[in-house]
């Protein structure tokens, strides 16, 4: 089983915590949703950089970067692999993200969607669990500053229009028993997934992607099927400022997804809270039953998806929704 969470920034008021913390884990509040999987799997939204107790640029809201210790904090939440290919992977520029695989590589963290160099950048991650192999390819559909095909970054940070993820993700899928795609896309703060985002993803399903998880509208979307291919189109945020006035941006939830060869992927969502910008699972049955009605009224523009009952953890699986059959019509004749 592997667990997905959404957006991590370990840098602003999180980052300053880390640099006065040396211990500090802001993800312990969801760690018994996720403590018995094989793997556990963030979009880390921030570098992590040595910037002299800079967390968040002066001059500019919107920039900003964990201190090198946000790695050992993951490594701590027991965090195996991160995507790096998102719209803030370059805020400290090609130091900054640098800085941040080497940092993930000290603490022996995974990363895939970014490289020091275009064909690392590219480069599938390939797991192995329990006699699966799983392979991994992450990649950003959206970008901060000025055009992405000409900055420097485009040699650095997977795209997800790029020609190159074809050949790849049809290589995976000849090497792999189950292949996923992290997708950081979308629009921000939307119930639902825009048009470009949706011709991508039916495109990468074309391809034969098992799964794709989505992040960086920093809400949680729906979940949509294509036959029993989960479709998990956004895991909003994990460790972010929730903001005041956007209520959806303090609730989200852990998406543990089981493999078995030759069965479909199984999902499961893990409703938590944010509170400012650290994460606690739902314990109450009300409340995640409350989150399970909102994902499955979410889900709906998307397809729609079924849940079922809400565990101890306030976990629940989310399976296709079942095909709805005609109703059976009588004949003229057989009225009369």
């Amino acid at each position: 089983m592997i667990a997905f969470g959404g957006d991590v920034n370990l840098g602003r008021a999180c980052g300053q915590k880390l640099l006065t913390d040396s211990n500090y884990d802001p993800l312990r509040g969801i760690n018994r949703v996720w403590a018995d999987a094989d793997a556990r799997f963030v979009n880390l939204e921030s570098p992590l950089s040595e910037q002299r107790g800079e967390t968040q640029s002066p001059f500019h809201a919107l920039v900003f970067t964990g201190p090198p210790s946000g790695a050992d904090a993951l490594a701590r939440a027991n965090v195996t692999l991160v995507s790096t290919a998102n719209n803030h992977a370059w805020d400290y520029t090609k130091r900054g993200l640098v800085e941040t695989l080497e940092n993930l590589e000290r603490v022996t963290i995974l990363h895939a969607g970014t490289g020091r160099t275009e064909d690392e950048a590219y480069r599938p991650l390939v797991l192995q669990v329990r006699g699966l192999t799983i392979t991994l390819v992450a990649l950003t559909h959206v970008w901060n500053l000025g055009v992405f095909s000409e900055e420097e970054a485009r040699h650095h940070v997977a795209w997800a229009e790029d020609p190159r993820i074809d050949t790849v993700l049809r290589d995976a899928r000849k090497h792999s028993d189950f292949v996923i795609v992290s997708y950081h896309g979308g629009e921000e703060y939307l119930a639902a997934p825009p048009t470009r985002t949706r011709k991508l993803v039916n495109h990468l399903m074309r391809l034969g992607v098992d799964a794709i998880i989505g992040h960086h509208p920093h809400v949680p979307q729906g979940i949509a099927w294509f036959g029993a291919r989960p479709v998990l189109y956004s895991l909003g945020n994990l460790v972010f400022d929730a903001r005041k006035d956007l209520p959806w941006t303090h609730s989200s939830f852990i998406a543990r997804l089981r493999f078995e060869r030759g069965m479909p992927v199984q999902v499961e969502a893990c409703p938590y809270r944010i509170n400012g910008y650290e994460p606690t699972a739902l314990g109450e049955p009300d409340a995640a039953r409350a989150f399970e009605d909102q994902l499955l009224t979410l889900s709906a523009s998307v397809g729609g998806s079924e849940g079922g009952g809400v565990d101890a953890q306030g976990c629940f699986p989310v399976t296709p929704r079942a095909p709805v059959k005609p109703r059976a019509t009588v004949s003229k004749l057989a009225r009369r």
